[in-house]
């Protein structure tokens, strides 16, 4: 008996704890599922996405972004003005303007403040801002003016800078206003006529050339007639026996630029590059030194004058000018105009280079005789009366 019951005693202690384990299994259970539960609220609170209207539109944005936030997630939706220039308005920076102005269920919002669920978000593109503008005082450069209509160039008055107040965009660099404080006055270049000697003086641009230059020289050896030639650095470093050819029979080799390029304007490094270095390429192909200059085109203001003068060389132009370089120029066309326009002291700028001159090479001939025949001589232009008599 006393056996049997602690046997029913032992199975309802085991009973017993067994109810008692799956309790506690249950109550686990039930804690971790309530945790999970927590979790993945937390977690969708965390990380989740939640639905807000922008201008009018279902879009999803992070739980808790701030408005600031919510511009830069969706910069398709959310554009700043730009930045405008303040000469005359133009866009200067894309986007450079203000921010994107944020109202959120109908208030002003400011970038911290932090959006919920079912907010209703209206954006509106930023102003466009104009770019604020500094002042400086800058010098205005001297002018040139040019008087007279012979050759030979001489400066008149040296002119003098002036002084401008301006205001100027601080990202555009325009100038938005300006205001003379002190006017320049011009360097004037004037232009002198020869004398009454019966001499003139015939020039050729842009060689040496291939073959016309050579063509041009024998002419001038038949006719016995000196002649100055102005080359271009490029074309005396690709013939140099066509410029040692010139120097050889007693013609003059001026300068004419390195690349023939406009002078008005050019720097201070490209006007020393372009004089200097066709002097150079002269002088080591020659083995003299240019002292005369002619600007292509005709082309000259203060500074290149005074680089000019600095270099050691007298700048000349010219007074007849047949144009033979124009497309169709005619043989005796260009003969007719030299003979018709020549006076005592010419220069006449004819053309052995940059193109096609068959037809100058044909009217040379005729331009010599008929001007003989008016009882004028050819000199170098050292030798017009006109020619300044120092290498300043």
């Amino acid at each position: 008996m006393d056996t049997w019951r602690e046997s029913r005693d032992s199975h309802t202690a085991m009973a017993t704890n067994n109810d008692s384990h799956t309790a506690r299994i249950a109550l686990r259970a039930a804690v971790l599922l309530v945790a999970f539960g927590f979790f993945v609220i937390v977690a969708q609170g965390a990380f989740g996405r939640v639905p807000v209207s922008v201008d009018g539109q279902e879009r999803f944005v992070s739980v808790a972004d701030s408005v600031e936030e919510v511009i830069a997630g969706h910069p398709e939706i959310a554009a700043r003005g730009d930045l405008l220039a303040a000469s005359d308005g133009r866009v200067i920076v894309p986007g450079g303007g203000d921010q994107v102005r944020v109202r959120v269920n109908g208030a002003i919002a400011h970038p911290g403040e932090r959006i919920r669920p079912g907010d209703q978000i209206q954006l509106q593109r930023g102003a466009d801002a104009v770019e604020p503008t500094v002042e400086e005082t800058r010098a205005i450069p001297v002018p040139t003016e040019i008087v007279g209509k012979g050759a030979m160039m001489t400066m008149a008055a040296p002119g003098s800078a002036g002084i401008e107040r301006v205001a100027v965009g601080a990202v555009s660099g325009d100038v938005v206003a300006s205001e003379t404080v002190l006017p320049a006055t011009p360097m004037v270049l004037r232009r002198t006529n020869g004398g009454e000697k019966k001499v003139v003086a015939l020039t050729f641009d842009d060689g040496p050339w291939p073959t016309q230059t050579a063509k041009i020289l024998d002419i001038l050896k038949a006719e016995k007639v000196p002649a100055t030639f102005f080359t271009v650095g490029l074309c005396v470093k690709r013939e140099p026996k066509l410029a040692k050819r010139i120097v050889a029979e007693g013609h003059d080799i001026g300068n004419h630029t390195y690349r023939h390029i406009d002078l008005t304007g050019a720097t201070p490094a490209v006007l020393k590059r372009e004089l200097n270095g066709e002097n150079d390429m002269v002088r080591w192909m020659t083995g003299v030194t240019p002292k005369w200059f002619r600007p292509p085109m005709g082309k000259i203001d203060g500074p290149a004058y005074n680089a000019i003068r600095s270099a050691g060389m007298k700048p000349v132009l010219w007074t007849v000018d047949p144009q033979d370089w124009r497309p169709g120029a005619e043989a005796g066309a260009i003969a007719r105009s030299v003979i018709a326009a020549a006076k005592p002291g010419s220069v006449i700028l004819l053309h052995d280079g940059g193109g096609d001159r068959t037809q100058t090479i044909k009217a040379l001939p005729w331009i010599i005789h008929e001007l003989r025949g008016k009882g004028y001589e050819f000199v170098l232009l050292d030798d017009l009366p006109s020619a300044p008599k120092s290498r300043w």
